[in-house]
């Protein structure tokens, strides 16, 4: 007896492993996506305020981290989403009462339950936060109000009433370039460095306060909103370069008495300091040839403040009703034109100015010098 073993054919053998691992494949393939439909199911609270700003729960399926949440037509804001069953939000200000529905995009699409939120208005009864003035203190004795200047700190006080909230109960919300510091109704303000468009410049100050009540078992809340314009200047190189204009203008002969003092106010200290640089000027005109190519004038910084005060003069004498003071290192070299002598003057020059109709103008001008003659040497102290 033969016994014979059989060898398939490898075309056999390659039928018999195709349909085994073609079904093997097939039993690992995932079934298809497992998450639920998009579909908002109810909202908690279910009512809130007009004024907007109620914190509400939505629950549902099919929420995603995309979500945006809209009640009665009116985007929420502070949208959180919790999972794909909940989201918080905060109900927007909406113009009228009643019942609204509830939608909940995602992933390009939206889900909406009618009637599921109602919103209520305040029956106006409770008043609305009053702002009835401010006021700014500067950085120096006796600076006016609504004055600034950049990279200054100052107070902003706003008087703010309510008949049924507390100030300390009210939130108060400031705005303004720079560093803010707010303590309520009290505003701690570092102005910036530059103003855009530079100075000065009308930069505006905002407040918005804010009241939050409960009304039939309904948060509302309900605000007032105030502005306080500040002029803010860069007083240090306003009057220095008027002061530095002044004196190099004082320089050159060829310029008019009107021409120096064009930056000179009329008003300060009843007009007496400009009428005394006339004179001066006058005199000079009069007497002296200037050589303004060979004068010298070299700001002394910082200028001083004292809002209407006495000038800061060093010898005792006085410019009163000053605002500021600047002063400059100057050399003069002029010709008598009654003998031709030459003659220097070198010392300080103490330049007063005045705030006056949002301008700084100059006041008062003191020279403490000496004089020098050029042929022989010989000096004297010179004072005008």
């Amino acid at each position: 007896m033969h016994l014979f073993r059989l060898r398939p054919a490898v075309g056999a053998a390659l039928v018999a492993v195709i349909p085994f691992l073609v079904v093997a494949c097939g039993s690992d393939s995932p079934s298809g996506p497992t998450g639920s439909a998009l579909k908002v199911t109810s909202v908690s609270p279910t009512s809130g305020s007009t004024t907007g700003g109620n914190s509400i729960t939505i629950s549902g399926t099919g929420f995603a981290s995309d979500a945006t949440v809209s009640v009665g037509g009116v985007p929420a804001s502070g949208v959180v989403v919790s999972g794909s069953t909940s989201i918080t939000a905060v109900t927007g200000l909406r113009t009228t009462a009643g019942a609204a529905e509830i939608s909940v995009t995602t992933g390009g699409k939206t889900s909406t339950l009618a009637n599921a939120f109602t919103f209520v208005a305040p029956s106006g009864a409770n008043r609305a936060p009053v702002i009835s003035a401010f006021r700014s203190i500067g950085s120096r004795n006796n600076q006016p109000s609504g004055f600034a200047d950049i990279d200054e700190t100052v107070q902003v006080l706003a008087t703010v009433t309510d008949s049924e909230t507390s100030n300390a109960s009210l939130t108060y919300d400031w705005t303004a370039p720079g560093t803010l510091t707010p303590s309520g109704p009290t505003l701690t303000w570092k102005i910036p460095s530059s103003i855009s468009g530079g100075t000065p410049a009308t930069v505006t100050v905002g407040l918005k306060v804010t009241e939050t009540f409960t009304e039939g078992g309904v948060t509302h809340t309900q605000s007032t909103s105030g502005s306080f314009p500040v002029r803010v200047h860069d007083s240090q190189n306003e009057i220095l370069s008027a002061g530095t204009d002044f004196l190099l203008l004082f320089s050159d002969s060829t310029k008019s008495t009107n021409e120096v003092l064009h930056n000179f106010s009329t008003t300060c200290d009843g007009g007496k300091g400009r009428t005394n640089e006339a004179n001066d000027t006058d005199q000079n005109r009069r007497l002296f040839l200037q050589n303004f190519a060979a004068a010298r004038v070299v700001r002394r910084p910082p200028a001083t403040f004292n809002f209407v005060h006495q000038g800061c003069f060093p010898s005792g004498r006085q410019q009163p009703n000053t605002d500021a003071c600047s002063a400059y290192t100057v050399h003069w070299e002029v010709t008598y034109k009654s003998d031709g002598k030459k003659e220097t003057a070198d010392g300080i020059d103490y330049v007063s100015a005045v705030l006056e109709n949002d301008r700084w103008l100059l006041c008062h001008s003191d020279f403490i010098g000496t004089a020098t003659t050029t042929l022989t040497g010989e000096t004297r102290s010179l004072t005008w």
